[in-house]
């Protein structure tokens, strides 16, 4: 039985894997019983709170600035620093809690969960920090982010399974209590709940979103006061975000306090309603009173100004949405249109966030909706005083109330007077130059005139072309959403687009540049144009003064248009049930695009209409229109529409067969074709009078009782077209025929392939599509028609994006698509959208059997003729189609990958993706051009990152798709290296080119994502390498090349990299490197570079354990010149190859085989083949085989001058004996620093916790001790015969210059230690290095920590063994002592030891060096 504790954490790590994205997840639970220990709740909110804590602390430590302002902004990338936080606030807080409650259900209740889990991770942690952020922090952007975060938490609260579950009602569903009921969740019981529980937990939920809206808003409002920062533009712009933060929280805080009122607590909206007046007041002020509090920027920088014109366009938008909130919705008296009204009341009103006067209930003392009202006629005032000047006109300062007083006013009885302080001021000042204008154009003969004196006028601050937009959008989007400001609005829109910025001739204005004055006046004309459009400007009046605005923009043809739909409209709506029927019936087809899926779905299932339809196309009745089902409603539709029939029968040819008698039949194909029927193109000859160029003549009876047929062609025609064929040259009416001729083979070439894909019989459709392979090909040079001209479209524009992504030349296709239009039209026709019914369920039905239609398919049928023709003239034109129809099958998978949302692109790359292995099968010749472009259907990277990456802009659907269109883009790049496989199995001839395009997807040289190229490396070594022999060779020479293009790319890029490397030497700061981390790049030029020929050199690696020669080439191109940076990957993954290779092959025998593969200029590559096949770990030393190898391959291996090299014995230190390493250890001196290092390096180490100790052999006759300790490196090296071994004395005192400076290794203990046991075996009769007292000296001036103990240990001990003797270390002694001899005051001095000196001796000292 497993302990709580494992089993409690398995039951965390399950549910993290489910909480992220799934809130219905819930982990398994153990039946057995659980051992006393920590609480599953208090584990539970400790792994929530540290994520949270975690992704907060990364928070609060983000400097503020983007780390790589290319790749994201700042503010994506504070967003994507808080998404944990906001994963555990909404979704893995409330998960945990059900799988809590249902993995404990005898310990743990999931109410008890659910509140102590949102009070530890959501109340007291998460919201009072992104609230103190939010007001205090220093980092604009950081503030942003925080009030940004409340908006998301709102939103994600309100999601399936979490707090505030909107999705369900039902108390025992709703979150986060139950998993809650998602989109297409279809009907889902509740089990039984009692009523006490529901209301308590209704209670805690209004809590909760009553906590959550008033810190919303309480973070909102200290960035609106004036002076947060400094800094005009970073106080701008944070007051830019609390405006933005401001206006996503009024509707849900009214919407909170509207529901308060409703359930009669008057006191938990007003709780609310405060702070949100605090919060307007604020966004007003900071609007309208920055001319009174002096916080203008109009001499500011640009920065600054252009902080502001954000900051005013942020409260433009907050003026628009206050109106919104403060008015009714009702129509005023729509008349017969009232049942509209009411549709469209009721449509507005489900809105979750949607908010106006008629929500808010009744009976509140002080929330009323006459007060509220009068706020919002204000603001819209002035809105329309912006649109009509350019700019807020001045308000006079005494109207204005101090801040002071304001803010007196909140807490008296009339909360709204700070607000009417502010917003009543700055209406008045419009509606006086309004009222005004209105006088002045009273005398006028125009009823609708309006002379505004721009002169005269003051205003406190001028629009942007931004701000100014925003507040004509506010207008036309208040006069269609409520209708009780339609009129004002469209006169306001009408009077400003007759007097409009600029003037007449459009010229700049104020701050605004032409352009900005252009964009505006086009504004103006489409909005006043949009407002004619709608009905109200009927019914209110108001469509006098549009027109003649737009009359006066010079658009006078499409005002009259836009009136006469208006009215229109208005009569549809007044009129009874029968004509608003049967306007519904005519208007079916042309509102189509409108319709529910459902709808859609349900015309595509009727079978008898799909066929009624058919059948009046097949007949030439173009498009047409549904007749309804009922015959009386069908008789009434073609009645309406007679009088839209022409007054008199169009001229016909004069052919009888074209004759036909005016019946029932005749009338209604001219209503259904909308009288397409009634008359034949007089410019078609071929529609015309076609039927006479060809005569048909029955013979007699044959045996089995058919008649034969005889055809004989026109005479003239005949001629004609004889003219055509030879080239020769046509006039007049041949030339005319010529061009008929080709629109009919084009027309009848599109009604032959549209049969292909209509039919519902098997039959027909493989007929049609061998008779449009022939015909496509017979057709050289003809226009595809405007049916299957997307087809066209696409063919080419995949080829072009192929002659792009592809290195082959792939110009000869793009010609050849050219020159035959309808065979390219066929390779892309089933990769287009379909847009009847048939043609999709037929392609559903052939995808679903892709390998038995493969052979039956179009695109198959038209790549056998191609064969066909290249056997007999074209040799090339087989080539050039396959190339056309794999670069469309390539073009459709991108499509579909750079649209993750488009589920009929991901339809059709599907489906051709599956079906491309069955064609390319069966397809009488592949090339290896055409590889080439199924090998790019590995070019996922796009879609993989996009997928990936996380930003808080993506809503779940989103990520959803994105991850969606990731896994179906890497089936088929799957499927892409099935058919490269299948090529290398079953056709010989292209097994080369299958095998270079997996191995360079392998390698990375073909785009592709990291998993494909796992694939694609699996797919290599694992199936393709060992199938058979030729296989293999075909492998090593592909992943041969790819190390040629490696080296080359190498090469090329040496100087560059050679140059961004200096750079950064430059930039940082100069470290001692070690081995660890030699081979990590310097620059950003050297890691992109090394990453892309890491790869081949993994594969080629990857074949060196099977093949061992090719060992070979990765070290011959390795060590090519100027190819540095192929060197450092080959050293860098030379651990992998190492360590395979000897377990295959044992690591002496591959040693010695590879160093007999290895030139002389391949010495580095061999030295680190060698180094990295030593084993690295303590436990393990190299085996006496591979030491015994490495003296052979240095006694094999001697340099130009017959000396041995030592570096070929150096990975082998660590295993050789001390004894034998003491007689190497002069080798090592003289081979300079870099290899001295090394060796001494690798000799110890695996004696790291021998370190300060010199090891005694236990057996002295016979050495076991392996490897050398630092301490002993050091006592050997000093006691190393320099003279004797031919190394010169300077050489000899700098190795242990060498030592005593790398600190890291030779610290101050391992010095100690070494000269404490030199010191002992000189007091036991040995005598002292020549370099022991020398070594002391530079101690002394390394290392201050040894002072002491050479005061009063070293010193005195080198006394006690008479030094003095030895006239050379008695000058060294006295040197020591008088560095020493001054710190008698800290506590360190050599006076002690020379006191120990004989009389004598103490004299010559004193002599040399008097006492001071």
């Amino acid at each position: 039985m497993q302990s709580i504790e494992d089993y409690e954490l398995q039951q965390a790590r399950e549910a993290d894997n489910h909480l992220s994205d799934d809130d219905n997840a819930a982990a398994e639970t153990d039946t057995s019983d659980d051992d006393d220990g920590e609480s599953p709740l208090a584990l539970a909110l400790d792994d929530l709170e540290s994520r949270a804590v975690s992704a907060l602390n990364d928070f609060k430590s983000h400097p503020g600035r983007a780390t790589d302002p290319k790749a994201s902004s700042v503010h994506d990338e504070l967003a994507s620093v808080l998404r944990p936080v906001v994963e555990v606030s909404s979704h893995a807080g409330p998960s945990a809690a059900r799988a809590l409650a249902a993995g404990y259900p005898g310990l743990l209740s999931l109410d008890e969960c659910v509140d102590e889990i949102y009070d530890r991770v959501n109340a007291d942690l998460v919201l009072p920090v992104i609230l103190e952020s939010a007001q205090s922090d220093v980092v604009p952007a950081k503030r942003a982010a925080s009030l940004a975060l409340f908006h998301t938490l709102h939103r994600e609260w309100a999601r399936a399974g979490s707090y505030l579950d909107a999705t369900t009602g039902a108390p025992s569903l709703a979150g986060p209590y139950g998993p809650g009921v998602g989109p297409g969740s279809g009907t889902v019981s509740a089990p039984p709940f009692s009523a006490q529980d529901a209301s308590r937990r209704n209670q805690v939920r209004i809590a909760r979103r009553s906590e959550l809206l008033r810190r919303w808003v309480q973070a909102s409002i200290p960035n609106l006061a004036p002076g947060t920062f400094t800094s005009t533009a970073l106080d701008s712009a944070a007051a830019s975000r609390g405006v933005l933060s401001a206006s996503s929280a009024l509707k849900p805080c009214l919407r909170y306090m509207a529901e308060r009122i409703g359930s009669a607590d008057d006191a938990g909206a007003l709780r609310l309603f405060l702070p949100v007046m605090r919060m307007v007041e604020g966004v007003l002020g900071r609007l309208f009173l920055e001319k009174v509090r002096g916080d203008g920027v109009a001499d500011g920088s640009g920065a600054d100004v252009r902080a502001a014109d954000s900051l005013r366009a942020s409260c433009v938008k907050f003026l628009e949405i206050v109106v919104l909130c403060f008015s009714n919705r009702a129509l005023p008296g729509a008349g017969g249109g009232g049942q509209l009204g009411a549709a469209r009341m009721k449509r507005e009103a489900n809105t979750a966030n949607d908010f106006c006067l008629e929500d808010l209930p009744p009976g509140h003392p002080i929330i009323t909706r006459e007060s509220l009202e009068e706020i919002g006629e204000h603001c819209f005032s002035t809105l329309r005083g912006l649109v009509m000047l350019g700019g807020q006109a001045a308000i006079d300062e005494s109207l204005l109330k101090a801040p002071t007083a304001a803010a007196d006013s909140m807490g008296g009885t009339n909360p709204f007077a700070s607000i009417l302080g502010i917003i009543k001021p700055a209406a008045l000042a419009y509606l006086a130059i309004e009222s005004a204008a209105e006088k002045a154009g009273a005398d006028s003969e125009d009823k609708n005139a309006f002379v505004l004196d721009r002169k005269s006028i003051q205003l406190d601050f001028c629009l942007s072309q931004k701000s100014y937009s925003l507040s004509i959008n506010a207008v036309q989007m208040l006069a269609t959403k409520r209708p009780v400001f339609f009129k004002d609005s469209a006169y306001n829109l009408a009077r400003r687009t007759i007097d409009p910025p600029g003037g007449k001739s459009g010229e700049a204005e104020g701050s605004l540049s032409r352009a900005a004055v252009t964009g505006i006046r086009t504004a103006l004309r489409s909005t006043c144009l949009t407002l004619l459009r709608n009905f109200m400007s009927v019914t209110s009046g108001s469509w006098e003064v549009l027109t003649a605005a737009l009359k006066a923009a010079d658009m006078e043809a499409q005002a009259e248009r836009a009136l006469k739909a208006s009215k229109q409209q208005l009569n549809l709506m007044r009129g009874g049930r029968a004509a608003r029927n049967r306007a519904a019936i005519f208007y079916e087809w042309d509102t189509s695009a409108d319709d529910s899926r459902a709808a859609k779905r349900q015309r595509e299932t009727d079978s008898a209409l799909e066929h009624a339809r058919a059948a009046k196309m097949a007949r030439g009745l173009g498009s047409g229109i549904q007749l309804p089902a009922s015959m009386v409603e069908a008789s009434e539709l073609v009645m309406l529409n007679l009088e839209n029939l022409p007054p008199k029968r169009p001229p016909v040819g004069s052919s009888g067969q074209r004759k036909r008698r005016v019946d029932l039949d005749f009338v209604v194909d001219a209503v259904v074709s909308n009288g397409a029927s009634l008359a034949a193109d007089q410019n078609h000859w071929y529609d015309r009078n076609g039927g006479e160029a060809w005569s048909m003549e029955e013979g007699e009876a044959v045996a089995d009782g058919r008649k034969r047929l005889k055809f004989t062609v026109n005479a003239q025609v005949l001629e004609v077209a004889q003219k055509s064929m030879s080239r020769s040259e046509l006039k007049g009416a041949e030339k005319v025929f010529a061009e008929q001729a080709r629109l009919a083979a084009t027309n009848a070439f599109s009604r032959v392939l549209q049969a292909s894909s209509n039919t519902r019989s098997d039959a027909v459709a493989d007929f049609s599509k061998k008779m449009a392979a022939r015909l496509a090909w017979t057709l050289k040079n003809v226009d595809p028609s405007k049916e299957i001209d997307a087809s066209y479209t696409m063919a080419i524009e995949a080829t072009e994006n192929a002659i792009k992504k592809n290195e082959a030349d792939l110009s000869g296709s793009l010609d050849f698509a050219k020159a035959y239009p309808l065979v390219a039209s066929c390779l892309a026709y089933d990769l287009t959208p379909k847009t009847t019914a048939s043609s999709q369920q037929r392609d559903e039905s052939t995808s679903s059997s892709s390998s038995t239609a493969a052979s039956t398919s179009l695109a198959m049928r038209i790549l056998n003729e191609a064969y066909v023709c290249s056997l007999n003239e074209d040799k090339d034109s087989y080539e050039k189609c396959l190339e056309v129809f794999v670069s469309t099958v390539v073009n459709a998978c991108d499509s579909s990958n750079s649209k993750p949302g488009d589920n009929e692109a991901k339809r059709i790359a599907n489906s051709a993706a599956s079906s491309l292995p069955h064609l390319l099968g069966a397809a009488p010749a592949l090339t290896a051009t055409a590889l080439n472009l199924v090998g790019s259907l590995c070019d996922i990277g796009e879609i993989s990152r996009k997928a990936s990456a996380k930003s808080s802009k993506q809503t779940i659907a989103e990520s959803a798709a994105l991850h969606a269109a990731k896994t179906a883009a890497e089936k088929r790049a799957t499927a892409a290296l099935l058919i490269l496989r299948d090529v290398c199995f079953q056709r010989d001839a292209l097994r080369g080119a299958a095998i270079d395009c997996a191995v360079a997807i392998a390698t990375g040289r073909m785009p592709g994502s990291p998993s494909i190229e796992d694939k694609a490396l699996k797919l290599v070594m694992n199936v393709i390498f060992p199938k058979n022999s030729d296989c293999s060779d075909k492998v090593v020479a592909s992943a041969t090349k790819e190390l040629e293009y490696a080296a080359r790319y190498s090469v090329e890029k040496h100087d560059e990299i050679a140059k961004a490397n200096e750079e950064a030497k430059r930039r940082k700061e100069p470290v001692r490197q070690s081995p660890k981390f030699a081979l990590q790049p310097l620059s950003e030029e050297e890691k992109i570079a090394m990453d892309k020929v890491r790869k081949p050199v993994v594969l080629s690696m990857a074949l060196c354990v099977r093949k061992p020669e090719l060992i070979k080439a990765i070290m011959e191109t390795g060590c090519r010149e100027k190819a540095d940076v192929l060197a450092k990957a080959v050293k860098s993954n030379m651990p992998k190859l190492t360590r395979a290779a000897s377990t295959k092959y044992g690591a002496a025998n591959i040693a010695k085989r590879v160093a007999e593969m290895a030139s002389e200029k391949e010495t580095p590559l061999l030295l680190s083949f060698l180094d990295n096949l030593a084993p690295v770990t303590d436990k393990t030393l190299p085996s006496d085989e591979l030491i015994d190898a490495c003296f052979e391959i240095q006694r094999n291996r001697p340099d130009s001058k017959g000396d041995l090299d030592a570096s070929y014995i150096v990975p082998i230190l660590s295993g050789m004996k001390r004894d034998a390493l003491v007689q190497k250890l002069s080798d090592f001196v003289k081979g300079g620093d870099e290899m001295f290092k090394v060796s001494l390096r690798r000799m110890s180490e695996r004696l790291g916790r021998y370190a300060l100790i010199f090891r005694d052999e236990p057996d002295p006759s016979e050495p076991t001790l392996r490897g050398m300790s630092s301490c002993e490196q050091m006592v050997y090296l000093h006691r190393l015969d320099f003279q004797k071994v031919g190394i010169p004395q300077k050489r000899y005192l700098d190795a242990i210059r060498l030592c005593l400076e790398d600190e890291e290794v030779f610290n101050d203990r391992v010095v100690q230690a070494t000269l404490d046991y030199i010191s002992g075996k000189f007091l036991e009769g040995e005598s002292l290095p020549l370099a022991y007292l020398r070594t002391i000296i530079l101690v002394l001036s390394k290392h201050e920590s040894l002072h002491s103990w050479i005061c009063h240990v070293l010193l005195p001990r080198l006394v006690e063994g008479k030094i003095y003797e030895d006239k050379r270390q008695w000058e060294g002694w006295m040197r020591c002592a008088k560095m020493l001899e001054g710190g008698k005051d800290s506590g360190v001095s050599s006076l002690e030891a020379i006191q120990k000196l004989p009389e004598d001796k103490l004299a010559i000292y004193r002599a040399k060096y008097p006492k001071k």
